[in-house]
């Protein structure tokens, strides 16, 4: 069986919530490709979705390091980090991205998300205004976002 059909069948047994048979469905692939970029990201989708949170903070790590250029890569990494229950560190690790990311609207936004989560309100503020500046459709994330309720709050 090649790649892409392990990978098709991991993604419709997630999609079924059915995570067990999704993650045995990867570990069927032989090979260097048990370790292809599409097979780790099928793994953290299926550990995302199944809330194993350990896990696929391990795959987001993984992929950062492949692709240290892809904020998405780091995105998800900070937020299995704050699902872990480490949301300091997981500010400390965007901080620590920011040479790489400072223009990025996305990158901002997640640094206003992340101190709202530690309820450091003003700084969220700040963040936010700015990413939503330099990009206007995060205007709809940061209302449907309730890690945002506390600046929302704050309005009052």
């Amino acid at each position: 069986m090649n790649l892409h059909t392990h990978i098709s069948r991991s993604n419709g047994y997630r999609e079924l919530g059915m995570f067990d048979e999704s993650i045995l469905e990867l570990e069927a692939i032989n090979g260097d490709d048990r370790w292809h970029p599409l097979v780790v990201e099928a793994r953290y989708n299926t550990y995302r979705d199944a809330k194993e949170w350990e896990l696929a903070k391990t795959m987001a790590e993984v992929m950062v390091n492949r692709m240290p250029d892809k904020f998405e890569w780091l995105k998800n990494q900070v937020d299995a980090m704050t699902e872990c229950g480490d949301p300091t560190g997981a500010l400390q690790l965007l901080n620590d991205s920011s040479k790489a990311f400072d223009e990025d609207a996305q990158y901002i936004f997640a640094l206003g998300r992340q101190y709202a989560l530690l309820c450091d309100i003003e700084e969220s503020k700040k963040y936010v205004k700015r990413a939503i500046k330099m990009d206007r459709s995060l205007k709809a994330e940061f209302l449907d976002d309730s890690a945002f309720d506390a600046v929302w709050e704050s309005f009052w």
